[in-house]
């Protein structure tokens, strides 16, 4: 077998890449500002005042950054404790593991959506409708060669459903759902508590194809842009919204693709895929309810940090 040669002389970089790490620290250190500030809207929190050493709206401070930097509960404590947080958020001592954790349960997810809805615009030309999976544990290789875990089952996963503004590209709404939850019967739950929202037209693909989501997405008050399968039929059978829809994709899609931007509707693939590669594609709690919490906490910091405009 011949050995290819090696050249150095005739090797040159094809882009020299120079990273400002003076403008990098300085936006990083923005966004941990922005999320200590967040504890204005935590405040409510603290309402009734009772006897307690740690003010939950601070613990909700260390949740934050416990779900930015993928630490545990235990690990986060000792940030505090080490690194002088508690100093800088004003308390006394550092909480321990425990008190942390025990905070997930006074987050509700009527606060949880108040707090995101002020970081939405209210007006909106496009909202788009997709699913993913986030894994429910951190299986390692050996539990996997040990047990013969190597196929991932359905309860492994929880289903994330996300009504996402595609101007802004934040997260207006959640639906948590185990692995074996239709995308398409979710559409009024992700569009019940957002009536303070206008859009004029919402994206999705092909699994949303349903008379009960073209019907959703009207009285919602949008233009449902939905992706027809390709054997869908014409009739209208109580659903005339689809049936328009039907015959402008057939008649000529690129004309209907273009008219109701369907091609903007990657902008909810790439925010699932930023919310991974940013906060994990794993879910850290283990009981349901805190499942929801979470996933609503990682929309928050979504929305405060990767586009704070």
């Amino acid at each position: 077998m011949q050995r290819a040669g090696h050249n150095k002389n005739g090797w040159r970089r094809y882009k020299e890449v120079s990273v400002p790490w003076a403008d990098y620290d300085a936006y990083r250190l923005s966004e941990y500002k922005r999320i200590i500030d967040l504890r204005k809207l935590f405040l409510t929190l603290d309402k009734p005042i009772q006897r307690r050493e740690f003010q939950l709206s601070l613990l909700s401070i260390l949740i934050l950054l416990k779900i930015l930097f993928g630490l545990s509960y235990r690990g986060i404590a000792s940030a505090t404790k080490d690194l002088g947080l508690y100093e800088m958020l004003g308390l006394k001592r550092a909480p321990c593991y425990k008190t942390i954790q025990n905070t997930m349960s006074y987050l509700s997810i009527e606060l949880l959506t108040a707090i995101n809805r002020s970081f939405i615009p209210h007006t909106t030309s496009l909202g788009g409708l997709d699913s993913s999976g986030l894994k429910t544990n951190r299986r390692g290789a050996w539990v996997v060669i040990r047990f013969r875990r190597s196929n991932m089952r359905r309860k492994d996963f929880k289903k994330v459903h996300l009504f996402v503004d595609l101007i802004s590209k934040k997260i207006v709404n959640c639906v948590v759902t185990n692995g074996r939850k239709s995308d398409a019967k979710q559409v009024s739950r992700l569009l019940k508590g957002c009536n303070w929202l206008r859009v004029d037209v919402i994206l999705g693909d092909r699994g949303y194809d349903s008379r009960e989501c073209f019907d959703e997405i009207s009285r919602f008050g949008s233009y449902p842009g939905i992706r027809v399968r390709k054997n869908a039929r014409t009739l209208s059978r109580g659903c005339p919204i689809r049936r328009k829809a039907v015959l402008a994709q057939k008649r000529d899609y690129d004309q209907w693709r273009d008219q109701v931007k369907y091609r903007m509707r990657c902008v909810v693939e790439s925010v699932f895929s930023g919310v991974k590669r940013r906060f994990g594609e794993y879910l850290f709690s283990i009981k349901e309810r805190y499942r929801v919490v979470e996933v609503w906490l990682k929309s928050i910091l979504w929305n405060v940090l990767i586009y704070p405009r």
